[in-house]
């Protein structure tokens, strides 16, 4: 069982395009160079468990229209899935500053739709997949 929390980011880059085929089927060949330069950029951020870890493109409010993070991955190893890591991982990444608000995804099945619908994620568009879902959270 691989441990992401002691992995660096070129480690987990080098772990997403080995196992990239378990979260698309169309693949850009500028896919690891592309994830590396958001890293070392600061576009992109990681967020790490032991068992889970996130890659999220921050909102830095130049990137995207309208602003927004986005949470580009979101990977539990299959041995510890069900058991709430995601999930806690999600809820940090929903109360990290340096990542900022909205976030927005895409993601793919009911199963997947369910879990960020639990956590707070609308679905909006259409109900073709992938799904694009959205959290904000509620002013009070």
């Amino acid at each position: 069982m691989t441990d992401f929390k002691s992995m660096d980011d070129d480690e987990i880059v080098s772990f997403l395009a080995q196992h990239i085929d378990e979260f698309t089927d169309e693949v850009s060949p500028d896919f690891p160079r592309n994830i590396r330069l958001g890293l070392r950029s600061g576009h992109l951020v990681t967020r790490k468990q032991e068992k889970t870890f996130a890659v999220v493109a921050r909102n830095c409010r130049v990137s995207y229209r309208p602003p927004h993070a986005e949470l580009v991955f979101l990977y539990t190893d299959p041995t510890a899935r069900g058991h709430g890591q995601a999930s806690t991982l999600l809820e940090q990444i929903k109360d990290d500053p340096i990542i900022g608000f909205p976030i927005k995804l895409l993601c793919c099945g009911d199963q997947r739709r369910h879990f960020f619908e639990k956590h707070g994620f609308i679905k909006t568009g259409d109900d073709d997949e992938p799904y694009e879902m959205w959290y904000s959270p509620v002013a009070s």
